[in-house]
Formats: structure tokens, sequence, C-alpha cells
């Protein structure tokens, strides 16, 4: 896709098995079938725009699908997603890892990871962004609780530990498969899956899809914070200049679109 010009543009190149994958340039393969778990590294090099599988050394992360693998510096951080008790293949006995996995992408080797004391619970299809040099997950899905998450957590690499986040004003619902971008200091999410609040037919079909935005800001400024105290104290905005109430007024109306859906996987 190029921003510039908001149009798509297909290029026609192959990789060392002869195929095309549509991943990031570099990426944590989620499947290899619909039947079959992988934990492959393939990268991509975007000056040939070629694929090449990765002969990884150490002791790989678990095979899985619905993950995140984020990227700090030279190293990739995988978290979550969904595997199974017996191995690469599906036998309706899912596991979810809570623990971090990380590539180095300059020796191309799994790491060995001390263990961290506190650990969010294992979820998949949350997502996760790096800022600051830290890592952060966000939300996601538990078929095992089946429990859909709203929480943030920070991961901070070099001493390797997490720390729950609780951020000021009003966050998302419980949700999974939303969208998060960094923007600047920001955090921008839209988007994502949750359980319908009226009685349905199981987990195929009692969720609805959510169109909201929500915006979480690392730095804001004095005039944000004056802001989610209006809010937050429901002070009288009828002096605020005419800008400061349409911002409340945005800050405040509920975006939010939803529509079932049929399919509950990911």
């Amino acid at each position: 896709m190029d921003t510039q010009l908001s149009s798509s543009t297909t290029r026609s190149s192959f990789g060392a098995g002869g195929t095309t994958p549509k991943e990031p340039a570099m990426c944590y393969m989620p499947l290899m079938s619909a039947d079959c778990f992988s934990n492959d590294i393939h990268k991509l090099d975007t000056s040939t725009m070629t694929w090449t599988l990765i002969c990884t050394k150490g002791n790989p992360a678990r095979w899985r699908d619905f993950h995140s693998a984020t990227m700090l510096g030279s190293h990739m951080y995988v978290f979550g997603g969904r595997a199974d008790r017996f191995g690469p293949f599906h036998s309706n006995n899912e596991i979810y890892c809570n623990r971090i996995r990380v590539f180095d992408t300059r020796t191309e080797a799994w790491l060995d990871c001390p263990p961290t004391p506190v650990l969010p619970e294992g979820r998949r299809s949350h997502s996760a962004f790096g800022y600051n040099g830290e890592l952060y997950i966000f939300g996601g899905y538990n078929a095992r609780l089946n429990r859909h998450f709203h929480d943030l957590w920070k991961f901070n690499p070099v001493s390797f530990t997490w720390k729950k986040i609780e951020p000021k004003g009003k966050g998302p619902c419980p949700r999974r498969r939303q969208c998060c971008c960094i923007v600047g200091d920001k955090i921008v999410l839209f988007g994502g899956t949750s359980p319908s609040p009226e009685e349905g037919l199981g987990d195929d079909f009692d969720l609805i899809d959510h169109s909201d935005l929500h915006i979480l800001d690392f730095s804001p400024s004095l005039k944000t914070l004056c802001k989610l105290a209006v809010i937050q104290y429901n002070l009288d905005q009828s002096c605020l200049p005419h800008d400061i109430r349409w911002e409340l007024n945005a800050m405040t109306t509920n975006s939010n679109i939803s529509r079932p859906i049929v399919s509950s996987h990911g």
C-alpha cells in the first residue's frame, strides 16, 4: 500500500518454496494449513521482495496461531496465541501460553528467557505494540476461560518483568481482534469483537463487531488533562470556548456501530 497515492501495488515475487506468503517483513508464521499449527519463521527481503525460510537455532516457541510478534530493536517478542496440548495438530485441547518468547534476528536464534514473577493471562487475538523500548499488550480472548479481556500490560525487556497499567479515563470494553496503531505518543485503537449482551447461540454466533475509536495518550498535555477533569467531575462547560466544548463532546460521544457476526474463529 502506497500511503501517498492511496493505492495498492501487487509485487510478483516468490520465496524459496515457490509461494508468496502474505506476512510482514519479519513474521512468525501462524498456520501451515487449515488443520496444523506452525512455528516457522519467514523473512522478507524488502529490496528484492523475496521470502526465505529461516533455519532457526535454539529451543523454538511452541506451535501456535493468533499470537503477536513485536519488534523491539533486533529482537522479536512473541506473546500469547492459541496452541494445542498435543503439538502442531488440532485436538481441541487448547493451550493459551502467557510466557514471552524472544527471537534474535541477528543470530537467528531463539533465546533462553528467565521466568517472570507476574504474568498476564494467556490469550489470543490481542493487540501488541512497542513504545519507548517496552512491549504493551491489550485485550484478547481465552477460550478455556471463556473470557474477553480489556486489560493493558507493559513488559520491560531489560528487567524481564510485566506490569499492569491502569490508564485514566474510560477505556474500551473487553474485546479481541481490535487494531492498535501507534502515532507519535498516542495509541489509536479501533474496532474489535466482543460478546453480545443478548442471549445467543454460543461463541460462534453470540458476538458483535465494534467500530468505536479510542486513543491512549502516553504524554498528555495540560489541556488534555484539564478536559479529562471536566468530564470526570461533570463540571459546567457553558463558559468554555466553542472548540473546547466540541472536543469534549467528541471525547464523550459514543461512536460505536455494531452488528452481529457469524463466525468466532480468531
